[in-house]
């Protein structure tokens, strides 16, 4: 038996998608919460007991989509709320014993991730090697290996030799995607690995009692423990193997990365239509996709990469592409909205023009008739009554 935990993290301003009140991995791509196309593509794997969501973010945010994928998938849903912000392996360290309960392995996926997840793919191969963990990885770009984790690998075991997380210079084009399985020898890794940061933390401050005042609160926190800059370190010396999924993959931190993971779903879902989970909406060509309940005028323009929500209002003349409408939005007659998201209930008047590299509208925003707005940002609430050119509006 396996079972599933999705590390959620916690609120952070990082992201420009963390203006919007709700927690990150539920905003609503493609028309479902990002961690809901992740159990998607897990809950098909034969042997899968259950989920665990762990993160420090209060339960009851997360209480109706437990309720809701429960009752979908027939499958138990818990919530781990860690104390305070424990890193990407504190909290499987603190909750080893329970995590690991009458299962033989972990299938480990961060939360802000999206890809056609492969999971029998993934865990058929994870059984054949017999390693302690499972490493799945995407190739990507020589200019885009260094925002992200670099592995190096023996071409002929697919053994890992290295790990690198954000090097300064390029190393490897392999990159880890965030999702890993781990069996029970795991927990001797991480306990030993947890064990020595504690000794060399309290050794440290023993004789260096300054060093308190110039590192940083994560670096102090005995308790904070991370995947891949502690973990991989002494996993490397241990029997780790390193898949290569050959789907999509795309790691979301920003507004921009969520209209990338929107449009590689749209042409995901688009090939296969009988996998989308959501039949609330309906999948058109070119990559749209409209929530039964809207109301889109047969004038308007719509596509590619496209997501119009429940309830929604179209008008006339419309122009909409590579934008995500959340529910309630209502565009006036002869707008043009290109690479936006904006959030619900928000309302542009008529004749507006919202374009740039990227622009992000949160909850309940008004913009009035006849204004243009490039690379904005809006906080919730707020009233826009004159064209603006980059900047946050609140």
């Amino acid at each position: 038996m396996i079972r599933a935990v999705i590390l959620l993290g916690g609120p952070s301003r990082k992201a420009s998608y963390g203006t919007y009140e709700q927690a990150s991995p539920l905003f609503p791509v493609s028309g479902v919460e990002i961690i809901g196309h992740l159990l998607n593509a897990i809950q098909k794997l034969p042997n899968l007991k259950d989920f665990v969501l762990m993160g420090y973010y209060d339960k009851k945010c997360f209480q109706y989509f437990q309720e809701k994928y429960q009752k979908l998938y027939g499958k138990n849903i818990r919530y781990i709320q860690e104390e305070s912000e424990m890193g990407t392996a504190g909290g499987l360290a603190q909750n080893l014993e329970e995590l690991f309960e009458e299962v033989e392995d972990l299938l480990v996926v961060h939360s802000d991730i999206c890809c056609d997840l492969q999971a029998q793919k993934f865990y058929d191969y994870h059984k054949n090697k017999s390693g302690v963990c499972s490493i799945m990885t995407v190739r990507v770009s020589k200019d885009e290996s260094t925002r992200y984790g670099c592995l190096i690998k023996d071409s002929n075991t697919d053994q890992l030799i290295h790990h690198a997380e954000k090097p300064e210079q390029y190393i490897s084009n392999l990159v880890n995607c965030g999702v890993y399985i781990f069996n029970q020898t795991f927990k001797t890794t991480i306990l030993n690995v947890k064990a020595k940061k504690e000794a060399n933390l309290s050794e440290e401050l023993q004789h260096q009692p300054y060093v308190k005042y110039i590192k940083r609160s994560s670096d102090l926190d005995k308790s904070y423990l991370s995947l891949e800059n502690d973990v991989l370190k002494q996993a490397e010396r241990d029997k780790v193997y390193v898949y290569e999924h050959q789907g999509f993959w795309q790691s979301i931190k920003s507004t921009s990365d969520l209209l990338n993971a929107n449009r590689l779903l749209l042409q995901y879902y688009g090939q296969n239509p009988f996998i989308f989970l959501s039949p609330e909406f309906e999948i058109k060509s070119d990559g749209v996709l409209i929530h039964k309940s809207a109301k889109v005028h047969p004038s308007a323009k719509l596509g590619s990469n496209v997501v119009i929500g429940a309830g929604c209002e179209i008008g006339e003349g419309v122009r909409i592409k590579n934008s995500i409408l959340l529910d309630g939005v209502e565009v006036k007659n002869f707008s043009f909205i290109s690479n936006s998201i904006i959030c619900y209930n928000s309302i542009l008047g008529y004749w507006c023009r919202i374009e740039g590299d990227v622009q992000f509208l949160g909850p309940w925003v008004i913009v009035d008739n006849e204004l243009y707005l490039r690379n904005v940002v809006c906080l919730q609430n707020c009233r826009v009554s004159k064209s603006q050119d980059g900047g946050c509006l609140m």
